[in-house]
C-alpha cells in the first residue's frame, strides 16, 4: 500500500466520532469506543441539562453513568490512538508534531533509532552517526518512510513513563499490581512482587480475550441467525396477512355480489308487483271510462228526446230509455274501485357476516393432532386431542384461537352439533368428543384460525359394535339358579331383572343383572316363550298348558290367564314398549298374530311362512315400524311392514336355523344362529356387519339389558352368556 493511502487510513481510524477530528487526549469507554475527552465531556454536561445521568455511547448507545466530577478524565487512554496520534503527528507540520527525545530543545523529530527506540531531530542524528557506538544503528528518515516502516513504528516497544526511565522499554508484568514496569522499576517499585515477561503475560491474557471474543463472536452468530429468522418470521407473517386479506376481500366480495344479486332480484319483485297492480288499475279505469262513455250517451239522446219534446216520440221510446238507464245503472253498480294492496318489506334475518381477525402466534402447520384413531365403533363416544404449537414447534395457547372440527359421512352429510363437542382446556390443547351415530367412512377436516391442518383430511372407519364376553351363570341342574334347558329369556328394561324360562324343569327363575339368583315361578307345563310387561309383570306361554299364554307379577304371584280366539298354538311372545299389543308366533296356525293385550282385538295377521312350524320367533322394532321373523325353514329372517306386507330377507345363505331375535341399543338385529352356533348382527337394512361365536354350543335366545348388554341362553350347556 502506497505510504501515503496508509497514513490517510490511519487518519481516518484515529478520527473522533464526535468531532470527526482527529483525537486529542483520547479516553475510552467501557463498551471500547474512545473519543476526545472534551468532546465526551461537552456530551456529558448536555445529558446532564436534559436531566439525565447517563450518556448513551455515540457509536453503540450502550449507557454509562455520568462520574460525579462530571469529566470523563479518569476513563483509561486508548495506547492505540496515542500511537497512532504519535504516528500522524511526524507528517503533521504543525505545532504538535513529533518531537526529538534527546535533546532539550524540542526539535521536531526528523529521524527514528529502531535501536535506541527514540526520535531524533536533525541535530540529534547527526551527533548519533558519529559516534562509533551508534553509527551502526538502523535508522530511517521521517521525509523517507515506507509503509513497512510505519509498521514497524506503530510496534515499537513501549517506553517507561517514570522519571528517569523513558529510555527503558516496559519488559516486565508485575502480576500484583496489574501494570507493565521496565527494569529499574520492577527493582525500585515493585521488589518482591510476582513479576513474568510481558509477552509471556500479554499471551495469557490474550488466551483469555480471545475466550471472551469467542463466546461474543458465537453470540453474535446467534444474534444474526435470530435476526435472520426473525425477517423471515416477518416476511411470513407478512405473507399471511396478505392471504388472510385476500380471503377476507373475497368474502366480502362474494357477499356483497350475492347481496347485489338479491337487490336485483328483489327490484325485479318490485317491479312485477307495480306492473300487476298498474295491470289492474289500467283494467279499472278503462272500465269506468267505457261506462261514463254509455251513460253519457244515453243521458244526451234522452236530454235531445225532452228537449225536442215531441209527444209521440216521447211515448214511443220511453221504454226503451227507461229500460237503457235501469240496464246501464244496474250494470255500473258492479264497477268498484281497484284498492291495490300494501306492499312491505319485512326483513326476516339481516345479513349476518359471522368473521373476524384473529392475531395469535399459533401456527396452523405446527399444530398437532393426538389419538386420533383410524378405526371406531359405532354410538361410542371416542375422543382426541388438538395441540396448537408456534412455529418454533412449541406448545402455545391463545384465547382468541378459533378451532372448527368437521366430521363427515361419505356422502357428505355432517355431524350434529350435539354429536361434537370442542372442549379448551386452557393450556394450548383441545379435547375433541364425537359419537358416530352408524357404520361406515367417515372423513374429519380440522381448522386453526381459518386454516386447514396439514393431513386433514383424516378418515376414520366406523366399525360395528364390538361384545365382549363378561361372564356367564347357571349349571345343570334342578336348584337354584341351575338349568335343565334354558329357553327363551327376558330383562326388565326397569328393574333390569333377568327372567329364564327353565324348559325342562317346569319353572322361569329370576337373576339380577349380575347373574344372582333372586326367585323362581312354578309351572304346570314347559314354558316356551316369555317376555316383561312395561309395569314388570311376566308374561309367560306354556303349550302343554292347553296353550295359554299366562300372565305372572314379578314376584311370582299368578295374575290371569290371557285367552283369545285369535290364536291357535302360540310358541312365542313379545310385547311392545307400551304394553298395548303382543306379537305372537302361531304355529298351528302358520302366521304372526298382533292382538291387544287382553286378547280380545286382531291388529294384523302376518303370513310369515309357507313352511309349516318353521317361525321361531317374532319382534316388533318400533324405530322402523317393521315386524322381523326368524325361519328356521328357510334359514333366514323375514321382514314385514306396519301393514304386513313382505319387504324383504336378512341372512339368506348365510344363516342356518335361526330362532332368537333382539334389537340392541345400536338399532342392530341380533340374531340366535343355532345351526352354526353363533350370534350374528345385522343392520335393520339385512346388511351383515358381524359375529360373535366364542363358546355356544346351542344359542336359542336372546335379550338386550337397559344399558346395552346382551344375554344369550345356551340350552346344551345350560348356562346363560352375558356381553358387554
Amino acid at each position: 500500500m502506497d505510504v501515503q493511502q496508509l497514513f490517510k487510513s490511519l487518519k481516518k481510524e484515529a478520527e473522533c466520532p464526535l468531532c470527526l477530528e482527529t483525537v486529542k487526549d483520547p479516553k475510552t469507554l467501557p463498551c471500547l469506543h474512545s473519543f476526545c475527552l472534551v468532546c465526551l465531556d461537552k456530551h456529558a454536561h448536555y445529558t446532564r441539562r436534559l436531566l439525565r445521568k447517563a450518556i448513551k455511547c455515540p457509536v453503540c448507545q450502550a449507557s454509562f453513568q455520568i462520574p460525579q466530577e462530571d469529566t470523563f478524565g479518569s476513563l483509561p487512554a486508548s495506547f492505540h490512538l496515542n500511537r497512532l496520534v504519535d504516528l500522524l503527528a511526524l507528517t503533521d507540520g504543525g505545532t504538535e508534531s513529533q518531537q526529538c527525545g534527546s535533546c532539550e530543545e524540542n526539535n521536531t523529530a526528523t529521524h527514528y533509532c529502531f535501536e535506541c527506540q527514540s526520535f531524533l531531530c536533525t541535530t540529534c542524528f547527526k551527533a548519533h552517526q558519529r559516534f562509533k557506538a551508534t553509527r551502526g544503528h538502523k535508522n530511517i528518515s521521517v521525509d523517507n518512510l515506507q509503509a513497512n516502516d510505519v509498521e514497524k513504528l506503530i510496534r515499537r516497544p513501549v517506553m517507561c513513563s517514570e522519571q528517569y526511565h523513558q529510555d527503558q522499554p516496559l519488559e516486565y508484568y508485575c502480576k500484583d499490581c496489574n501494570v507493565c514496569t521496565c527494569i529499574k522499576c520492577s527493582v525500585v517499585s515493585h521488589n518482591h512482587h510476582t513479576m513474568v515477561d510481558v509477552q509471556k503475560a500479554a499471551d495469557e491474557q490474550k488466551m483469555q480475550i480471545d475466550e471472551a471474543l469467542k463466546k461474543v463472536k458465537a453470540k453474535v452468530f446467534i444474534l444474526e441467525n435470530e435476526m435472520k429468522n426473525q425477517t423471515e418470521l416477518m416476511n411470513k407473517n407478512k405473507t399471511q396477512i396478505s392471504a388472510a386479506r385476500e380471503k377476507m376481500n373475497e368474502t366480502v366480495d362474494d357477499c356483497i355480489r350475492l347481496l347485489t344479486e338479491h337487490k336485483a332480484s328483489m327490484n325485479a319483485k318490485f317491479d312485477e308487483i307495480n306492473q300487476a297492480h298498474q295491470k289492474a288499475h289500467a283494467t279499472r279505469l278503462k272500465n269506468f271510462q267505457l261506462a261514463v262513455v254509455q251513460l253519457k250517451s244515453s243521458l244526451e239522446q234522452g236530454e235531445n228526446i225532452l228537449e225536442r219534446n215531441i209527444n209521440a216520440e216521447i211515448l214511443q221510446t220511453k221504454p226503451v230509455i227507461i229500460g237503457r238507464c235501469e240496464d246501464l245503472l244496474r250494470y255500473t253498480n258492479h264497477h268498484e274501485i281497484y284498492k291495490p294492496p300494501r306492499v312491505h318489506y319485512v326483513i326476516e334475518q339481516k345479513l349476518d357476516i359471522s368473521d373476524r381477525v384473529v392475531v395469535s402466534h399459533t401456527d396452523p402447520s405446527s399444530t398437532l393432532v393426538n389419538g386420533l384413531c383410524e378405526k371406531v365403533e359405532e354410538q361410542n363416544e371416542t375422543y382426541f386431542f388438538i395441540i396448537t404449537r408456534d412455529s418454533e414447534e412449541r406448545q402455545c395457547y391463545n384465547e382468541v384461537d378459533c378451532i372448527k372440527c368437521d366430521i363427515r359421512t361419505s356422502t357428505g352429510d355432517s355431524f350434529e352439533t350435539a354429536d361434537l363437542k370442542i372442549e379448551d382446556n386452557e393450556d394450548g390443547s383441545y379435547r375433541v368428543e364425537y359419537t358416530p351415530p352408524h357404520i361406515g367412512l367417515y372423513e374429519l377436516k380440522i381448522e386453526v384460525n381459518g386454516q386447514p391442518l396439514d393431513g386433514s383430511t383424516w378418515s376414520v372407519q366406523v366399525i360395528p359394535h364390538q361384545y365382549q364376553l363378561k361372564f356367564s351363570f347357571g349349571s345343570n341342574g334342578s336348584g337354584p339358579g341351575q338349568f335343565d334347558g334354558p329357553y327363551d329369556i327376558a330383562v326388565d328394561k326397569k328393574t333390569g331383572t333377568v327372567a329364564v324360562s327353565d324348559y325342562e324343569n317346569k319353572r322361569i327363575q329370576l337373576f339380577d343383572i349380575t347373574g344372582r339368583y333372586l326367585r323362581e315361578i312354578g309351572l304346570r307345563a314347559y314354558c316356551s316363550s316369555l317376555d316383561f310387561t312395561e309395569s314388570g309383570d311376566i308374561i309367560a306361554v306354556t303349550p302343554g298348558d292347553v296353550h295359554k299364554i299366562s300372565l305372572f307379577s314379578e314376584e311370582g304371584q299368578f295374575v290371569k290367564h290371557i285367552d283369545s280366539e285369535h290364536l291357535k298354538f302360540p310358541f312365542h311372545i313379545s310385547t311392545a314398549d307400551d304394553d298395548d299389543y303382543i306379537t305372537v308366533c302361531d304355529q298351528k296356525n302358520n302366521e304372526v298374530t298382533v292382538i291387544s293385550s287382553d286378547g280380545t282385538e286382531l291388529e294384523i295377521r302376518i303370513a310369515a311362512s309357507e313352511h309349516d312350524q318353521s317361525m321361531k320367533y317374532a319382534i316388533y322394532h318400533e324405530e322402523t315400524d317393521f315386524y322381523f321373523v326368524s325361519d328356521s325353514k328357510t334359514d333366514c329372517v323375514k321382514v314385514f311392514d306396519a301393514e304386513g306386507n313382505f319387504l324383504y330377507d336378512i341372512g339368506r345363505g348365510r344363516l342356518s336355523y335361526p330362532v332368537g331375535l333382539a334389537t340392541d341399543k345400536f338399532n342392530n338385529l341380533i340374531v340366535c344362529d343355532t345351526g352354526n352356533q353363533r350370534l350374528v348382527i345385522f343392520t335393520t337394512e339385512g346388511d351383515y356387519l358381524t359375529e360373535i361365536e366364542q363358546c355356544f354350543h346351542t344359542p336359542y335366545f336372546v335379550a338386550v339389558s337397559k344399558d346395552g348388554d346382551v344375554l344369550v341362553t345356551d340350552y346344551e350347556k345350560n348356562c346363560v352368556y352375558l356381553f358387554h
